[in-house]
């Protein structure tokens, strides 16, 4: 039997990517030094994020309105840390996504506006991912980003003036399922400067945690990837076909 082989896509080739985050600041903790590299080499990074962040906080006496501020403003600064082009707000309320029309709707408007290479979300296959905000963003993302170029999806986006738009690939970080390393050997510390402009949501024991496990966990898969790096960022790329009825996307 002829085996057949597909090529994975290369993200580092692209000009144009467009991070979708569920929350203020999982790009950053996801893929920060990654983006600060594709940042330096050229590529047009653009942020969007899904929910206002109203729900990031265990003090009961802040209100909504001022973390959603708070929240918007960290990551604001954080971003441009690392050299994002722009920033996009769907304000959906933190704490109670949900997949519905408006928001497939929303996210393929949004990528048939930015028209990236490729589009880069949280993996929502992830054993034990509990949040349902990062379930229903990953997933929706890869419905967008499997029917943007449709005309059949949502075709009053047409009518609005806005074009279809095919992305090169999807890609997750945050994943069990790698196939990609990307060294990030002199962008580990814009990762980390970056992580700390999230002062409402880490801090004191809290962010030494956080950069302690992500710093250990970079340094392993820099060893396991034997490229001679001392940082590695892991993703799971996929192209837009390998979503939908494919039986060996989980292993590729």
């Amino acid at each position: 039997m002829t085996s057949f082989q597909v090529q994975l896509p290369d993200l580092l080739q692209y000009k144009r990517i467009l991070f979708i985050q569920p929350h203020p600041d999982d790009n950053d903790i996801g893929a920060g030094a990654t983006i600060a590299k594709l940042a330096a080499s050229g590529c047009e990074i653009h942020y969007l994020t899904v929910t206002d962040g109203r729900s990031g906080s265990d003090d009961p006496d802040l209100s909504s309105e001022k973390l959603i501020f708070t929240r918007r403003e960290e990551q604001l600064a954080a971003g441009q840390r690392l050299g994002v082009h722009s920033f996009h707000w769907l304000d959906y309320p933190d704490g109670h996504l949900e997949d519905t029309e408006s928001l497939r709707s929303d996210l393929i408007w949004s990528i048939r506006l930015i028209r990236p290479d490729a589009i880069i979300t949280v993996d929502p296959w992830l054993p034990y991912e509990a949040h349902i905000d990062h379930v229903v963003t990953g997933k929706v993302v890869s419905y967008a980003g499997l029917f943007s170029g449709n005309p059949h999806f949502f075709p009053e986006h047409l009518s609005s003036g806005l074009a279809l738009h095919r992305v090169e690939a999807i890609g997750y970080y945050a994943t069990a399922q790698p196939n990609t390393q990307i060294s990030v050997d002199k962008y580990w510390t814009h990762k980390i400067e970056a992580i700390r402009c999230h002062q409402s949501q880490f801090s004191g024991e809290s962010l030494q945690f956080l950069e302690d496990y992500l710093t250990t966990q970079a340094k392993t898969l820099a060893v396991h990837a034997k490229r001679g790096s001392q940082f590695v960022e892991s993703f799971k790329l996929l192209t837009p076909l390998m979503l939908h009825m494919n039986t060996q996307a989980f292993s590729m």
